[in-house]
């Protein structure tokens, strides 16, 4: 009986220090200007960039993967690995299934990217917007604008397209008039213009009148995620 235990303890100190030791893995979608993907070794963006830096100065080893965001959601929901996810919104229904670390950035907020034939009234609300049956909003499938946006588009009498592409062409799709507006983080869609994938001669910009002016981002985790790896990753994050 007493080999029993010793075997039983010895067996589960090795699995914990296997487990200690594992990198973690980190999934990521490209979403510049928050991550930027410029080869498979090499990312980068405004949520990635300190993120890297607060695992590093925790001493958390690390190694990434670049997935599509809806199976990210998934796989954290599964809870079958250890995992987490870059630069994503926490919501109460999240976590109800996922672990979030501090918050890492503070972004820049949303706004209406719409198509040069849809010119709604200069200091319209949201909520006026998507009041609207004859306005026809197109969403990228699995995108969580925050619990603001989310909240509206819930309850909209707007018409509601969406699409799996990826954002630069859910903003093509817009400017060809699959639809007449799309929402997006306003340095999303600065980023784009910058960088010529969408032109302001096809394009504007709508800021509404009461939108919020920006949300969170974190680091969000399955539950077999350890509370010591995250409050390890927070102080770093405190410590910059």
């Amino acid at each position: 009986m007493v080999r029993s235990i010793f075997l039983t303890l010895f067996l589960f100190s090795v699995e914990v220090l296997a487990w200690a030791d594992a990198p973690l893995m980190l999934q990521i979608v490209e979403l510049p200007p928050y991550m930027i993907v410029s080869s498979p070794s090499t990312i980068s963006g405004l949520v990635i960039d300190p993120t890297i830096a607060a695992l590093k100065k925790a001493g958390i080893p690390f190694v990434w993967e670049i997935i599509p965001a809806v199976r990210q959601l998934a796989t954290i929901k599964n809870n079958q690995e250890r995992i987490c996810s870059v630069g994503w919104y926490k919501t109460a229904a999240r976590e109800a299934f996922a672990k979030f670390s501090h918050p890492i950035l503070f972004d820049s907020g949303f706004a209406g990217f719409a198509n040069n034939n849809f010119n709604p009234p200069d200091g319209i609300s949201i909520d006026e917007l998507l009041a609207d049956p004859n306005v026809t909003v197109l969403i990228k499938t699995g995108f969580i604008f925050g619990e603001y946006i989310d909240g509206k588009i819930a309850n909209m009498k707007a018409n509601r397209e969406e699409a799996y592409a990826e954002m630069p062409f859910i903003f093509k799709m817009v400017q060809a008039g699959r639809a007449q507006i799309t929402f997006a983080p306003l340095a999303e869609i600065l980023y784009y213009e910058s960088i010529g994938v969408i032109s302001r001669d096809k394009f504007h910009i709508i800021k509404f009148k009461g939108m919020a002016s920006g949300n969170n981002r974190y680091l969000m985790c399955s539950l077999k995620v350890d509370d010591e790896l995250i409050n390890k990753f927070n102080d770093a994050l405190e410590k910059k």
